[in-house]
């Protein structure tokens, strides 16, 4: 089977959570030997790919690089952003010319039989597809983006399947999606960057971590307000300085009472983040949304007490970790001061609470996930015979009863019940 991964929307540096689990979905798909694989990747950015996904195929994975006009990781790109209005940059107008504009750079698909695409957000081309989709932030009425919107839909009307990585955005995207919810198909991951083997944290007390971009919707300005608030803290948020929020963040930073006591270190190397993993003392996650919180996962692999947003996928993914936390107002400052407050008085108990969470997904390896991409991948490359493979480690975290029937009324074969 040939497979094309077009990878041309993710820039290293920038992409965030979504550049985490492109690494280790690479790696997961290179470990099988069973498909002929190509990576389409940014021009520029091939060094730093292969930095991070280890040639485990042996030389096997052909990588192509493009380049990419109108983009919004240079300076010139990070102005506009800056200086648009978000109406205008998510509009439908815009987004079309900058997604036309973009797509004549890209190669053609060439001899593949199935391409996959890994950002849920970037068109997809004609030709056999497996999309990724991550969440559907972009289609809820509170940050609607209609830009974005119209090419996910799209993508999902197009794609012979649909692979979501949380139970919570793979329920919404069946409610949203009940044409396509055959060929939709939940793959949980592993957590993008676990603790390494025997680390050893020594937190400095009143150190709070928030790795994230500064995206507006991960809420930063709130966890600001609320650390006026707690004058015996520190926190540093690592993590692409995405505009205009970056600017309005790092002057609030900037200000007398948080002076001294919060960076915005920007992009860090896995190990300058396993550095400051190691050093802190609690993780707080403010964000207003995600498919799942990495920064959550990545705190329960090393034992850390978590203090998180009360929004409907994060408390969601407590749920089904069976994990502990500290739940705050999202929006409220003084909310998010007091659940912090409680994390500190009782530190052990929320450090042991996410230890135990952590054994939940502590066995999924991304070897695992690269063959259950292959199934659905190799299902839509050969016309989609018989009903989607699913996988059995997401329909056990989604709660499914595996001893019967699948989601969509099939018995899952072996092949198809890998975990």
């Amino acid at each position: 089977m040939r497979v094309t991964v077009d990878a041309t929307p993710i820039r290293p540096g920038h992409a965030a959570g979504v550049e985490a689990f492109s690494y280790g979905l690479l790696t997961g798909l290179a470990a099988d030997r069973s498909c002929a694989l190509r990576v389409d990747v940014l021009g520029g950015t091939l060094a730093e790919w292969h930095r991070n996904v280890p040639d485990l195929a042996g030389g096997r994975v052909v990588w192509t690089e493009t380049a990419q006009p109108l983009r919004s990781d240079n300076p010139v790109g990070q102005l506009l952003r800056r200086w648009t209005p978000r109406r205008v940059r998510d509009s439908h107008a815009v987004r079309a010319t900058i997604n036309a504009v973009r797509q004549r750079a890209v190669p053609g698909q060439g001899d593949v039989d199935v391409t996959l695409y890994p950002f849920h957000a970037a068109p997809t081309r004609p030709g056999t597809s497996v999309v990724v989709l991550h969440d559907l932030r972009r289609l809820r009425a509170d940050s609607h983006a209609p830009g974005y919107a119209a090419v996910i839909r799209r993508n999902v009307a197009r794609a012979s399947a649909v692979v979501v990585t949380w139970p919570h955005p793979y329920q919404e995207a069946v409610r949203m999606f009940p044409e396509a919810a055959d060929r939709i198909v939940l793959i949980p991951t592993p957590t993008f960057q676990p603790a390494p083997e025997r680390a050893s944290a020594r937190p400095e007390p009143g150190l709070l971590l928030y790795p994230s971009s500064t995206a507006e919707h991960k809420n930063h300005a709130t966890l600001l307000e609320a650390m006026a608030l707690l004058p015996q803290h520190r926190l540093i948020c690592p993590g692409p300085l995405v505009e205009p929020e970056a600017s309005r963040l790092l002057a609030r930073a900037a200000r007398p009472d948080l002076r001294g006591r919060v960076a915005f270190p920007g992009f860090v190397s896995l190990d300058e983040l396993n550095t400051l993993y190691a050093r802190a003392d609690a993780v707080v996650v403010p964000s207003l949304w995600e498919a799942a919180s990495g920064a959550m996962l990545e705190a329960f692999s090393w034992g850390l007490p978590v203090a998180c947003a009360d929004v409907e996928p994060l408390l969601a993914q407590l749920e089904f970790t069976g994990a502990e936390a500290t739940v705050f107002r999202a929006t409220d400052p003084a909310s998010l001061a007091a659940a912090v407050r409680r994390l500190a008085a009782d530190r052990a108990h929320y450090a042991a609470a996410s230890r135990r969470a952590n054994g939940r997904l502590a066995t999924r390896t991304w070897a695992a996930v690269g063959r259950d991409y292959l199934d659905v991948l190799r299902w839509a490359a050969q016309g989609r015979p018989g009903p989607v493979p699913r996988c059995a480690f997401g329909a056990a975290l989604n709660g499914d009863d595996l001893s019967g029937d699948d989601l969509s009324g099939a018995a899952l074969s072996p092949e198809q019940a890998r975990g």
